[in-house]
Parts: structure tokens; C-alpha cells; sequence
């Protein structure tokens, strides 16, 4: 299962590193079409658009994955152990329900603009949306299995250096 993460992990970071390069040479192109020649290329404004949504998103699963989303944990920091492992549980219980309205809301305008196409690049409106899918069900995943770690870790006792962490 490791292996698995780890290749699906190196996959995302290589999809967002060639979007990350696609879109920074469109838009250098392009600024030399229109200063240089007065023309550009149209279709850089959509595929840029489509291109920095799931840029985006592929970057919140791989946030998600390293448990490096932003957060304020000012008070859940002095938290003796266990009631910090069940602000853990309950924060990650909300966020497991907000994937699932992602999910649910992504899926929903896939199929409703599975039809529609953009005007220049011909590209279905529904790949937009699909990055929502995707980011919801991978981070729904990766919440789940943080989850059950900290469930599995509620029977375990403190270890000695924490408790003495905490009390100072």
C-alpha cells in the first residue's frame, strides 16, 4: 500500500509540475506574440484557466497527503494528548463531510456540463469539474486513513516525554 502512495504521490507532482511549465510558457509566448508581433494565441486563456484549476486541486491532494494544510492550532497545541487526538477526530470528521459535498457537487456538474463545450479550444466543460471529483474522493481517502490511525491511537498510552512536554 506504501508503494501505491508513493507512486500516486510522484504521478500528482509530475502532473503539477508539467502544468506548472505549460503554464508559464504559454504566458511567455504569448507576451511575445503581443508585444512582438500584435497577434497571441487564443486558446491559452482557456487551457490556462483549465490548466491552474486542477493545478490547484492536484495541489490540495498532495497538501492533504503531508497533512500540511492551513490551520490554527494555537489552543489544540496545549491540549494534553487525548483530548488533542479528539479535537483531531472531530476536525477530521468535518472535513471528511466537506469532500463529501465536493464529491457530491462535483459529480453533479460533471454530468450537467458533460455536454457543454468551450468555444475555442473545444474542450467539455465537464473536465473543470472533474478536478473537484477527483480532489474529493483522493482527500476523502487520505482523511479516512488518518482517521483510523487516530482511532487506533486512542487505546495507546502517552509517552513519557510528551507528558512531561505538556506539564511544562
Amino acid at each position: 500500500m506504501g508503494r501505491l502512495i508513493k507512486v500516486c504521490t510522484k504521478l500528482l507532482e509530475a502532473f503539477g509540475a508539467l502544468a506548472l511549465l505549460v503554464l508559464t510558457l504559454m504566458v511567455f509566448f504569448n507576451v511575445v506574440l503581443r508585444y512582438g508581433f500584435n497577434s497571441s494565441i487564443t486558446v491559452t486563456e482557456e487551457l490556462g484557466r483549465y490548466l491552474m484549476v486542477w493545478l490547484l486541486f492536484v495541489g490540495a491532494i498532495l497538501a492533504a497527503g503531508i497533512d500540511a494544510h492551513v490551520r490554527v492550532d494555537m489552543f489544540v497545541g496545549k491540549l494534553p494528548r487525548l483530548p488533542r487526538v479528539w479535537v483531531n477526530i472531530v476536525c477530521d470528521l468535518i472535513m471528511l463531510y466537506c469532500c463529501w459535498l465536493i464529491v457530491v457537487g462535483g459529480y453533479d456538474q460533471t454530468i450537467l456540463n458533460r455536454k457543454n463545450f468551450l468555444p475555442v479550444s473545444g474542450l467539455p466543460e465537464s473536465l473543470i469539474y472533474g478536478s473537484c471529483l477527483l480532489a474529493g474522493i483522493l482527500i476523502g481517502l487520505i482523511l479516512l486513513a488518518r482517521l483510523a490511525g487516530r482511532i487506533a491511537s486512542l487505546g495507546r498510552p502517552e509517552p513519557a516525554a510528551q507528558a512531561n512536554q505538556t506539564e511544562g
